[in-house]
């Protein structure tokens, strides 16, 4: 008595490269992150920006030097990192300083990179389970 054993390996699951299909889905969730945190981050420091605070150094709001972004400043991508900061590139030294200061003393006021970082924590869970997306 022999028993064959067979696999169908047909399925929609073996359609593919399932970790690069992971991996497609972990950026796409990091670019989502990155643009939805700049979009909270900017949205709070526009609420607690004054004119003394960001308005005086002649650059703007501080708010409008926010980015996320999931590229290194070189342009490498990231696997699965993402990043909101304010950027000060583009300005001199002494507008560059006055810029993070400006920001720094918009943080320690009213903590808008604190509280979007704790939102995307705790919203882990359902961003984790999006990571399956395409691989039933």
């Amino acid at each position: 008595m022999t028993v064959r054993l067979s696999v169908d390996l047909s399925g929609p699951f073996f359609q593919g490269d399932p970790g690069a299909k992971l991996g497609d889905n972990i950026r796409r969730m990091m670019a989502g992150l990155a643009e939805e945190g700049q979009r909270l981050v900017m949205g709070e420091l526009r609420a607690g920006e004054s004119s003394r605070q960001a308005l005086g150094m002649g650059l703007g709001r501080v708010s409008d030097h926010v980015r996320g972004r999931v590229k290194s400043l070189t342009g490498k991508q990231w696997k699965a990192s993402a990043v909101i900061s304010v950027n000060n590139s583009g300005l001199s030294a002494a507008q560059g300083i006055k810029l993070m200061a400006a920001a720094s003393g918009l943080e320690a006021r009213f903590k808008p990179f604190r509280r979007t970082t704790l939102a995307i924590g705790r919203s882990r869970k359902i961003l984790s389970a999006n990571l399956a997306q395409g691989l039933e």
